[in-house]
């Protein structure tokens, strides 16, 4: 029995293929492909770009909760779950007795035996709120032949031929295998999957607004990189701030506040607060850092140091473009819900473009969004952009523009206009 050697390079995450059945608005199976019709020469295994349309509560936002959902189970159920927490799955309602079944190929770049290989991961799941049914998990890797890691029925889970055996006492029915094989240094396979980074502001209810904190962006402007990127960037979205930067409070003024204070009596002394008291005399408060937004005011540079004084959609921006950065210089994988929230078209469009541009995602990142604007289509390939449309049972269809063989020429289409014309479907239908 043998281990293989897994070294990890940049962490670079592509969902090629997956499946979902029974999950919220979704009843039957439905199925996406994201490596179809690839451009030849193009180093990622799958398309870097994928936008989804359609109506209001059509399934846009449950089919990002199931990807989502899915990558957590795999990595974080077994630390992230209490023993008798019941699974937070949600089934079409109709069903709630069946199970919800899960398919998903993804892809890993690593270097095994001193040679960089690409990992294919298949992972298939069977699931209800009590307990996993059924899970197993494959792997590939270039033209070697496909290798099983671990099959589980209920309690009973089988090793593959190059995995090493572990107990598996530990293993709760409400966590996955991989996540609990994840925990021993043995499992390379398990530990793989695990370091696998999704960012995604879909969680278990669905759609989150990420609300806009000041310890958040004060994190943010701390990253090196991303303050590396940002001056290019802040010009582009005409935001009108210069800069974005953490600055200790001004220590001129500071003085000025201090000789203030020694010259109040101790009857004036008394009424101010005893904290400003102390922060004042110690200056500890004002040896940590603020955030300070700099504007081009009537030919000045005037600092705020307030966030409550800039737009939302600025604060929108900051922490869109922070993600979107992060994401493209590491190779991860972006889940986003309703792309364009607060921010304008071309501002959203010349941030997804980055994941198109070879120079900007040469770590073969991935986003996966959903959009309402048509606008968007003009970016995407036929293969890249996809629909949700809820039938007249009320039930989700998924598929996407590239299923319609019937348009003539569909790569030299205009989609935005063929889906106002009503070509593509997946519109309100009551206008």
């Amino acid at each position: 029995m043998h281990v293989i050697l897994i070294i990890y390079l940049q962490e670079v995450t592509l969902i090629k293929y997956f499946t979902v059945e029974n999950f919220r608005s979704i009843k039957n199976e439905s199925v996406l492909e994201f490596d179809v019709n690839l451009k030849k020469g193009i180093a990622c295994p799958a398309h870097p770009l994928i936008g989804l349309a359609g109506a209001n509560a059509s399934g846009k936002t449950a089919l990002l909760q199931a990807l989502s959902f899915v990558f957590w189970f795999l990595k974080d159920s077994f630390l992230t779950q209490e023993p008798d927490e019941e699974i937070p799955l949600d089934a079409f309602c109709t069903q709630k007795h069946l199970p919800t079944r899960f398919l998903m190929i993804f892809s890993h770049n690593t270097l095994i035996e001193n040679q960089k290989k690409r990992i294919d991961y298949e992972y298939q799941l069977c699931i209800n709120k009590e307990k996993v049914l059924s899970e197993s998990l494959h792997y590939s890797h270039q033209n070697a032949e496909r290798q099983c890691a671990y099959i589980r029925e209920d309690k009973t889970v089988k090793f593959g031929e190059q995995i090493s055996k572990i107990s598996t006492s530990g293993l709760r029915q409400n966590s996955s295998i991989i996540s609990y094989a994840a925990q021993d240094d043995t499992q390379v396979i398990a530990k793989s999957c695990k370091e696998y980074i999704v960012h995604s502001n879909v969680s278990h209810g669905g759609f989150r607004e990420e609300h806009f904190k000041p310890q958040r962006l004060e994190k943010m402007i701390e990253d090196e990189y991303f303050q590396t990127r940002l001056p290019a960037f802040l010009p582009i979205a005409d935001v009108g701030i210069e800069t974005v930067a953490l600055k200790k409070a001004d220590e001129e003024e500071l003085n000025k506040l201090l000789a203030a204070l020694q010259n109040l009596d101790d009857e004036n002394k008394e009424r101010l607060p005893e904290k400003l008291l102390d922060m004042l005399q110690t200056k500890t408060e004002f040896d940590r850092k603020q955030l300070v937004f700099t504007h081009q005011i009537e030919g000045h540079l005037i600092d705020f140091s307030s966030p409550e004084r800039e737009s939302a959609g600025t604060l929108q921006f900051l922490i869109l473009l922070y993600r979107i950065l992060s994401t493209l210089e590491n190779g991860h994988l972006l889940i986003l819900d309703e792309i364009e929230l607060k921010l304008h078209q071309n501002l959203i469009a010349f941030l997804i473009g980055l994941f198109q541009n070879p120079d900007e995602n040469s770590n073969c990142a991935q986003l996966i969004f959903s959009f309402h604007n048509a606008a968007f289509m003009e970016l995407l390939m036929p293969e890249q952009l996809w629909f949700a449309e809820k039938n007249d049972e009320g039930q989700t269809e998924l598929f996407s523009a590239a299923d319609f063989q019937d348009i003539k020429d569909l790569h030299q289409k205009n989609l935005e206009k063929l889906y106002r014309l009503g070509r593509f479907g997946a519109t309100p239908r009551g206008l």
